[in-house]
């Protein structure tokens, strides 16, 4: 990263770090508040001290104190974690594992720190309502430790902590560059102990809330005078119902919102992966049940992206449709009667041609000719069995890419290859390179396909005399001067005879009877 860039990248955490200090300024204050309204409207403090309630200069000076030491104690046990993220140089190394863990304690450690100093608020007020002339009273300092601790720290503690979670959680990736979280040994906030958490934090308040709204009630049954009475518990009921949507929003916007927000973005990836986009990681911003989901979501989609990678080099090395035959049904041995077209193609003089050429010039030639001859194979739904040097050998209506005119196909696919080699030699003769020569030749009938080898290693091909056959012509052409002979078994299925002359009845070795050839019409001194 350019020293720019840095700088842009550092602004930005900065404000995140001023963002979190905030959101645990305003936690607290709301704490504060909180209490204030608890003691005077609710009238909490008649349970207490009549001279109780109000927010007095030693109560500010108290809570301004403890946030300070809050602060101090926050920014000494997070020292480590601020001088990576907040680094004024581009760090030039991975985050330490104590960092990481650091990282992933975030929200929590500023909770419990907000939660401490509440505690500390709780016992110093308590203290100082219980002190009496006439002793100690432990029922006040009670019911005051518990109101500043349960109801001010519970609300503040549950606001920082899941308001900072939000903040924070899309920072977590930066410490994590490869991507998982849940191998760190460290507390997890699960969303088990999310809901446990906000359940104690904010019902807290609410029991103790519960329990003051009940005195009152007793003291308005036996007071003689209940209008003042009814004001106070009305009050009081008000309060209740305030900390019970503040108790919800907080919820809502909180605990919900995260849980709505990962489920969301889980969707948002699994319809991208749905679409055929594998490249774009889903985020892991939590060690909790949703970073195990996304951490398991992107091993997913890691291993479709090998299974993609595997598949385009099995269709390489494979027939495309061999491949997908195999992937979904499997491979075995064994194969099938079909009635096909076999196409088998040559390069004349390629062995006194090797001896001229340079093996790495001779493999580009190759190639690219190949390249040729596959396209227009390929166009006519031709399905590549082999490539054995410089042969090609290609059938039509296996039981692979069936056609009810795989003669026709065959033929037409012959056609292609001699008309794509003008081209390609053409192309030869501008680099100055050799030109080639072919012979194909094409027989129909009966074949048996299917997977032949062993357990170990198999390979689909057709196996038959019209195999055999569609060689021997293809060797013949060299001595029937045409470049493409064909069977009389494939003349007859084609629809347009007219195209297409007969040589004769020529001997092909391994046929004890002679065989009527073809070839096209005109094509006769091609070769």
């Amino acid at each position: 990263m350019n020293v720019m860039n840095w700088s842009q990248e550092l602004a930005r955490r900065q404000r995140v770090n001023r963002t979190s200090n905030w959101i645990t300024l305003f936690a607290n204050a709301v704490g504060a508040l909180l209490a204030e309204f608890y003691f005077v409207l609710g009238g909490a403090h008649q349970m207490v001290n009549a001279n109780t309630g109000g927010l007095s200069f030693a109560w500010v000076l108290l809570i301004v104190g403890l946030l300070v030491l809050g602060a101090h104690w926050g920014n000494r046990r997070e020292k480590p974690l601020h001088e990576w993220y907040l680094s004024p140089e581009p760090p030039t190394a991975p985050p330490s594992l104590v960092v990481q863990r650091k990282a992933l304690r975030a929200p929590l450690e500023a909770t419990l720190i907000s939660l401490a100093m509440w505690t500390l608020a709780g016992l110093t007020s308590g203290i100082s309502s219980g002190i009496r002339p006439d002793g100690f009273n432990f029922i006040g300092f009670l019911l005051m430790f518990l109101s500043v601790t349960g109801l001010s720290g519970g609300v503040s503690a549950a606001l920082v902590y899941f308001i900072t979670e939000r903040v924070w959680m899309a920072e977590l990736p930066l410490f994590f560059p490869g991507g998982s979280l849940t191998h760190i040994r460290t507390f997890r906030m699960t969303v088990r102990r999310r809901v446990m958490v906000l359940f104690v934090l904010e019902g807290v308040p609410l029991l103790l809330l519960a329990v003051v709204a009940y005195n009152q009630a007793q003291a308005l049954v036996n007071a003689v005078d209940p209008t003042a009475g009814l004001t106070a518990l009305l009050r009081l009921e008000l309060f209740i119902v305030g900390i019970g949507v503040l108790s919800a929003l907080t919820l809502a916007l909180t605990l919900g919102r995260s849980l709505i927000t990962s489920v969301e973005d889980l969707l948002a990836h699994m319809n991208s992966v749905r679409q055929g986009d594998l490249e774009i990681p889903m985020p892991i911003t939590s060690n909790d049940e949703f970073g195990a989901l996304a951490e398991g979501f992107n091993a997913m989609v890691k291993g479709l992206k090998q299974e993609e990678v595997v598949r385009a080099l099995f269709s390489l090395y494979v027939t495309p449709e061999v491949a997908e035959h195999a992937i979904q049904y499997g491979a075995e041995l064994g194969g099938q009667l079909a009635d096909v077209s076999v196409l088998f193609s040559d390069i004349r003089g390629f062995t006194a041609m090797t001896e001229k050429m340079a093996p790495e010039a001779l493999i580009a030639l190759l190639n690219r000719y190949f390249d040729a001859m596959s396209e227009a194979v390929i166009a006519e739904g031709g399905l590549i069995n082999k490539f054995g040097g410089d042969s090609l050998l290609a059938v039509f209506g296996t039981p692979l890419n069936p056609a009810r005119d795989h003669a026709a196909q065959s033929v037409r696919a012959a056609q292609g290859m001699l008309a794509a080699l003008d081209i390609f030699n053409a192309d030869q003769a501008a680099r100055g390179e050799p030109t080639l020569r072919i012979g194909v030749g094409v027989a129909s009938g009966a074949v048996v396909a299917g997977n032949v080898g062993s357990e170990e290693r198999l390979e689909y091909t057709v196996i038959g005399d019209t195999v055999n056959l569609a060689s021997r012509l293809q060797t013949m052409t060299k001595d029937l001067g045409a470049p493409l002979l064909m069977s009389e078994s494939t003349v007859r299925q084609l629809a347009d005879r007219a195209s297409y002359v007969a040589i004769g009845q020529v001997d092909v070795r391994g046929k004890q009877a002679p065989v009527s050839v073809y070839t096209l019409k005109g094509g006769e001194a091609a070769a």
